[in-house]
């Protein structure tokens, strides 16, 4: 088994740098670099990381619009990651390099690669005490302590056996780490490195998550398809719950207590209610692809428990929208999962053709444009393109081609709607009717704006003359609400509803009966 699992990276690299994907795959997949498996979020910055492994590189993308902000160069292999949204630093562990890179998330660069032990995967950090814990699962399995401030190691802590996931519990200091080689995970006092507990669990325990309310923790176990509960004022299993087929990744979202787990061997998402502790449902994460037409690249051809855990779908939450997204090696994209609905989702774009034409409503809701909607995969949705003056509705193109208004339609993939609008008449009709209405127009407009700025300011004279009528015995209040009229004639100043030499004639009177009242003091 050991053989199996430490398959050479040089095997590896000896492929092709870009598989070939199929042209089949759903467009519902969020495009990044070449084999992606790590994924994380800074839920502040609402952006996410992907490790792209065949790229080396890692993609940033703006959660907002899902579109791609940065891509970044890091050291090779690039494997799992982690974001500590308190110094907003986002730490890669890269296997073929046996370091760990370290990004500064404000300016999207690389600040350092720090050298760990060999060929590191797993990788937790303790925000309260800005420590990261990473998992070196070479032959001399080990655990590597990084600073947060120096970026610098500061210790290693030896480990018996083959060390995968790696999960930190600020709260009671302790670490969780997955032993694949004894099926079993061991628990480490942070405080004195020192491992005080071996914890059985079923076959190759891999991704570790822990629920910081409850102090449960949760375990993959990736041949016995299922995951273990442990108590962690105890150290027991108190619960084992079967999932789909090979889970190696598992988040935890503690608002709604449903928990997550990625299955690679059946490409599904378990959802598990952490109340009762059972499956809610396996939701079908697999890509759209065309078996005749599939990836020729030669890695993927071998069974998928031999290139473990080189391949997994790894999984991060976004508690702020409550989106789960997860990564998927053979799609080279990200999928988008609504945690409210337990539903894959899929977002849909609007533009206005010429800008300003008019609007777009789906399902009874504005869709506003430079940004987009997410919609559960497959849904039906009924869209009315609204004209603005001067201009008609002309047709629709992109996601679909009609001259239907509205028009229903089904939202599979990730797209693009336009609405293309026309002038409702010529130009130089419109500008023509424009100039009559406005030429006939403006000596009754100019009356009335000249009628209303003398009301603001007849108005607006009588409330001050009264205020300091009414307050004059008490000086002080009376200063206090006639500084608050002065705010409010600001305002009418700055909105235009009051003229330079009224707003004088008022601002001044305002001065002299506040210097009045001070005397009076």
């Amino acid at each position: 088994m050991l053989l199996i699992l430490q398959l050479p990276l040089s095997f590896i690299y000896s492929q092709k740098d870009e598989p070939v994907i199929s042209e089949s795959i759903g467009k519902q997949f969020l495009p990044v670099g070449s084999y992606p498996v790590g994924i994380g979020i800074n839920s502040v910055t609402n952006k996410l990381y992907v490790a792209n492994q065949f790229s080396n590189t890692v993609t940033v993308l703006d959660g907002n619009t899902n579109n791609i902000e940065s891509t970044i160069q890091v050291d090779n292999f690039p494997y799992d990651l982690e974001v500590n949204p308190y110094n907003n630093r986002i730490y890669v562990t890269n296997r073929g390099s046996n370091t760990v890179s370290v990004i500064d998330g404000s300016t999207n660069q690389l600040l350092s690669n720090i050298n760990v032990g060999e060929s590191p995967v797993g990788i937790s950090i303790n925000p309260s005490e800005n420590r990261i814990y990473v998992t070196n699962l070479g032959k001399n399995s080990s655990l590597s302590i990084i600073d947060g401030i120096s970026n610098k190691v500061t210790g290693n802590v030896e480990l018996n056996g083959l060390f995968y996931g790696v999960s930190v519990n600020p709260l009671t200091k302790t670490i969780y780490l997955s032993n694949i080689k004894n099926h079993t995970i061991s628990v480490l006092d942070e405080k004195t490195k020192n491992i005080v507990n071996n914890i059985s669990v079923e076959r190759i325990p891999t991704g570790i998550n822990i629920n910081y309310k409850s102090n449960l923790i949760y375990v993959t176990n990736y041949l016995s398809n299922s995951i273990s509960v442990i108590d962690g004022k105890t150290n027991k299993v108190n619960s084992t719950i079967k999932v789909g087929q090979q889970p190696v990744d598992i988040i935890i979202n503690t608002l709604t207590n449903k928990i997550y787990v990625s299955n690679i061997g059946d490409n599904t998402v378990s959802v598990i209610d952490g109340t009762t502790n059972k499956k809610i449902k396996d939701l079908s994460v697999k890509p759209n692809t065309d078996k005749n037409n599939g990836n020729n690249d030669p890695i993927l051809d071998i069974p998928i428990n031999l290139t473990f855990p080189l391949l997994a779908n790894k999984l991060s939450l976004n508690p702020a929208t409550n989106l789960i997204y997860i990564t998927n090696t053979v799609a080279n994209g990200v999928l988008v999962i609504d945690g409210k609905t337990d539903r894959v989702v899929v977002q849909l774009f609007v533009e206005i053709n010429p800008e300003n034409a008019g609007t777009i409503e789906c399902n009874n809701t504005k869709v506003p444009t430079q940004s987009f909607w997410l919609y559960p995969i497959n849904t039906e949705i009924k869209c009315t393109a609204h004209a603005s003056r001067g201009y008609s509705f002309d047709f629709w193109s992109n996601m679909i081609s009609d001259n239907k208004n509205p028009i229903t339609l089904n939202v599979t993939d990730n797209n693009l709607l336009v609405a293309n609008f026309k002038p409702a008449i010529s130009t130089e009709t419109y500008i023509g009717m424009v100039a009559a209405i406005i030429g006939s127009t403006s000596i009754f407009a100019g009356w009335y704006y000249k009628r209303r700025e003398r009301s603001y300011l007849n108005t607006s004279m009588n409330r001050i003359d009264f205020t300091y009528d009414a307050l004059k015995k008490d000086s002080l209040e009376g200063v206090k609400q006639l500084e608050e009229i002065r705010k409010e004639i600001t305002n009418l100043f700055k909105k235009g509803k009051l003229t330079d030499s009224h707003y004088n004639i008022l601002d001044k009177r305002i001065t002299e009966l506040i210097n009045t009242l001070l005397r009076t003091e």
